[in-house]
């Protein structure tokens, strides 16, 4: 560009030197292409973009309004606040209105579309401010998964010109084994004003639609719903009885058959009608009864067999012992007395939507440490096995005898024999080898295992692992039973 470009204008100015100006004595040459004496290279002023200014001044009043309505939430907290504490010490009387339905899943949808629309909002301003800045692409080896592969979304660089790349983060949860090249976006111009927020991410696993809602009854197996409400006599408020741990080991005893399950299995005279009584901690039992005499249900993995079938000599023929049996619920460290239960349905296996979406993470946590204990029960031992690894079933011939003979062939039925008995041999001999291979494999089950097993497809192989339900029906409140062993326990002092 020569000194003649019509686009440069230059003013020469001479000034008077008439003019008392004051000169920097350190200048000492003049040197109008070289650099400054202390060392700061000359700047020009770049003037700024009329829209870039446009939208800085408007996110600058955005801003300005949100920080007012901050404050005036602030104000709303502390005026809520101070009702609150006044509410507590009784500063007025309150009157509480019947509770409203609230519909639940629109509140939860409504809630996830909100938070939606302002990710929305905010990625639109941002964008508008960057699109005047350089873009660099970085291609980086990721997982995606099977369901975005061979998709390229959609996006405008401000330009007039589209722009298509897949974006996935490293911490996708549904990354898979398959390898794509994406977009990554790099701004190389100043940072916008005011400076980005961190987005906000919604975990959906981290939320339930029962907290969401403040009036959201426990969610409850549909089986318990349609047992008519117990209405006998039950003790409220604080004048229930507690029971020491030890007090029931002492006069009941037992030990346990099943999961909660207590079967007092000595001989001699028993308190117990059934010799069974459930004692139940509520922390692994999030399904338990709200209160005495309510209806609940509990979990199991596997099923041992029942009492009245191992120990027949010490129950009577008529006896059931899943039939009005006691139950007591531990609250803190001493147990109350719920009332007599029975099972008055079969177990019910969960679906993967109720293992997922109502069975607690800490609740699976304590199955899959229980199943792979070293101190469990032969009868769980053999659960596993026949579960994960099932016995191989037996294909060979079932019949000496031609399957459709008329008439009777001596040297046919020999061979057919002879036939049979060489598959029955095989088959015995896969058992061998198949209880060797499974007891071995068994013993190897770790808890990892187990919590895989709970999120499995059911057609999967190795299979599904789903728990169970036993329904606890409230079908007695004995206060004959409970007066006796309120007294029996208010005669020894070192359980009181």
């Amino acid at each position: 560009m020569s000194n003649r470009d019509p686009n440069i204008y230059w003013r020469i100015y001479t000034p008077s030197f008439d003019m008392d100006y004051p000169f920097n004595p350190v200048a000492n040459h003049f040197a109008p292409n070289g650099t400054r004496e202390n060392g700061t290279a000359n700047q020009v002023n770049t003037p700024s973009s009329p829209y870039l200014e446009a939208r800085v001044l408007n996110l600058e009043e955005e801003r300005a309004t949100l920080l007012g309505e901050v404050d005036t939430l602030k104000e709303l907290y502390h005026g809520l606040s101070f009702s609150v504490d006044k509410l507590k010490k009784d500063g007025w009387p309150v009157h509480v209105s019947p509770f409203q339905d609230v519909d639940v899943k629109k509140s939860h949808q409504n809630a996830v579309q909100f938070s939606v629309e302002l990710e929305r909002l905010k990625d639109e301003v941002y964008m508008s401010v960057e699109s005047d800045a350089d873009v660099k692409k970085v291609n980086i080896k990721k997982s995606i998964p099977p369901h975005l592969r061979g998709k390229k979304p959609v996006l405008t660089n401000g330009n007039g010109t589209q722009e298509r790349f897949v974006k996935i983060t490293p911490d996708d949860p549904l990354a898979t084994d398959g390898q794509v090249d994406f977009g990554y976006k790099q701004v190389l111009g100043a940072n916008p004003t005011p400076p980005k927020s961190p987005k906000t991410v919604v975990h959906d696993d981290l939320l339930s639609v029962e907290a969401l809602s403040l009036d959201q009854k426990a969610w409850k197996p549909h089986y318990l719903t349609t047992l008519p409400a117990f209405t006998g006599e039950i003790p409220v408020g604080n004048s229930m009885t507690t029971f020491h741990p030890a007090f029931l080991d002492q006069h009941f005893g037992g030990d346990p058959w099943s999961p909660g399950l207590q079967f007092v299995h000595t001989p001699g005279p028993c308190m117990l009608k059934n010799r069974t009584y459930y004692r139940i901690d509520p922390d692994n039992e999030p399904f338990l009864p709200e209160a005495p005499g309510n209806h609940g249900a509990k979990l199991t993995a596997f099923f041992n067999t029942a009492p009245e079938e191992a120990c027949a000599d010490l129950l009577d023929p008529d006896s059931n012992s899943y039939e009005n049996v006691p139950m007591f619920v531990r609250v803190g460290n001493r147990y109350v007395y719920y009332g007599n239960y029975s099972q008055t349905r079969w177990s019910d296996k969960l679906d993967i939507d109720t293992m997922t979406a109502r069975v607690p993470q800490h609740v699976k946590q304590y199955w899959a440490e229980d199943l792979t204990a070293t101190t469990r029960q032969n009868w769980v031992t053999e659960g596993l096995k026949k579960h994960f690894f099932p016995r191989p079933e037996y294909n060979g011939r079932l019949f000496a005898s031609p399957e459709n003979a008329t008439t009777v062939d001596t040297e046919e039925e020999v061979k057919l024999t002879e036939k049979m008995v060489k598959d029955v041999g095989n088959y015995v001999e896969s058992l061998r080898q198949w209880e060797r291979e499974a007891k071995m494999k068994t013993a190897l089950i770790k808890k990892q295992f187990i919590l895989d097993a709970f999120n499995t497809a059911d057609a999967a192989d190795p299979p599904a692992l789903r728990l169970w339900w036993e329904y606890l029906e409230c079908v007695d409140w004995r206060k004959d039973f409970y007066d006796m062993i309120c007294q029996l326990q208010s005669r020894e002092e070192q359980y009181a």
